[in-house]
């Protein structure tokens, strides 16, 4: 199949005309499985290929990052406000390949390097902030989205910046499968001495047949992202499930063990944001692959 992909800003001006004979995804997909395929073969006095294609990945990313950030207030000055869809697609861009680069880096830590900052946070907290930056980001794609709690307050220990990675990777799963006019939400809740959060979408769900790997790689998605989630849940002592729900759609369930802090412990605010992000905005990073190009002009990412 044949993808036209054009930015016009009218008669005068055309930024890009691109043809290509596939799927970005795709072939992003394609390339990540035959990699992770040849690895299986590869001679054990051969050099591990895999860090080096996530560095390379991450040298052109940080080269285009430069450059969009030099480029932007130049034709803001200079072509005016009517430029700013082209430079918000560029943006949106950017960050996707950022979340993909992130999430490739993030797989190839071996489990003993895995980053853990862990202190005293409010896990209701915690997601009752994501649930109020979420919300307005996904009705800009037609998508209702809803935090529900049944405590005020559940006091933990954990490391707050790699949770939200995780719930923003399942938001972003949820929303995918929602589309347009759908509803998606994360409800928070304590069941014993565990936190059970639960992030559903009224989706089309899936079938009772459908087996893990369909599951994590659904249409338009590489499935990083969840293996990033189910890592993070793992390394907190936790799990994921992902159940259909009785009416339409599915969630996916995350059940993590409490560890409240001990008499005249500290409760500290987590660092938001996780490393390798450059100072960009973790929620618009994980979610760039479902909100549209309007949730990324200049002055809603500068």
């Amino acid at each position: 199949m044949i993808r036209h992909f054009c930015l016009n800003g009218g008669s005068d001006f055309a930024i890009l005309t691109l043809s290509y004979p596939y799927n970005f995804t795709e072939f992003l997909r394609k390339l990540w499985q035959d990699w992770k395929g040849g690895r299986r073969h590869l001679d054990e006095k051969r050099e591990d290929l895999g860090p080096l294609l996530v560095e390379q990945f991450r040298q052109q990313m940080n080269n285009l990052s430069a450059a969009i950030q030099l480029l932007t207030p130049v034709v803001r000055e200079k072509a005016g406000p009517q430029y700013d869809p082209y430079l918000a697609i560029l943006h949106q861009s950017l960050y996707r390949l950022i979340r993909m680069v992130g999430n490739l880096e993030y797989l190839e830590l071996p489990e003993g390097e895995l980053p853990l900052r862990e202190g005293t946070l409010d896990l209701a907290g915690l997601c009752r902030e994501l649930g109020e930056q979420v919300s307005p980001l996904t009705a800009l794609a037609g998508i209702r989205f809803s935090y529900e709690e049944e405590i005020g307050s559940l006091l933990t220990h954990g490391d707050g910046a790699q949770l939200r990675r995780l719930l923003l990777n399942l938001i972003a799963n949820a929303v995918r499968a929602a589309g347009e006019g759908g509803e998606s939400g994360l409800r928070l809740a304590r069941r014993g001495g565990r936190a059970v959060l639960t992030v559903w979408d009224n989706g089309p769900g899936f079938l009772p047949e459908t087996d893990e790997r369909e599951l994590l790689q659904r249409p338009g998605s590489l499935g990083l992202g969840l293996k990033v989630a189910r890592r993070i849940a793992a390394l907190h002592g936790g799990s994921i499930v992902f159940e259909q729900r009785e009416e339409r759609g599915s969630r996916a369930i995350v059940s993590l063990p409490l560890r409240p802090p001990e008499p005249g412990e500290l409760l500290k605010t987590p660092r938001m944001g996780f490393d390798g992000s450059g100072g960009f905005s973790d929620t618009l990073i994980e979610l760039a692959g479902v909100l549209p190009y309007r949730a990324f002009f200049p002055e809603d990412v500068e």
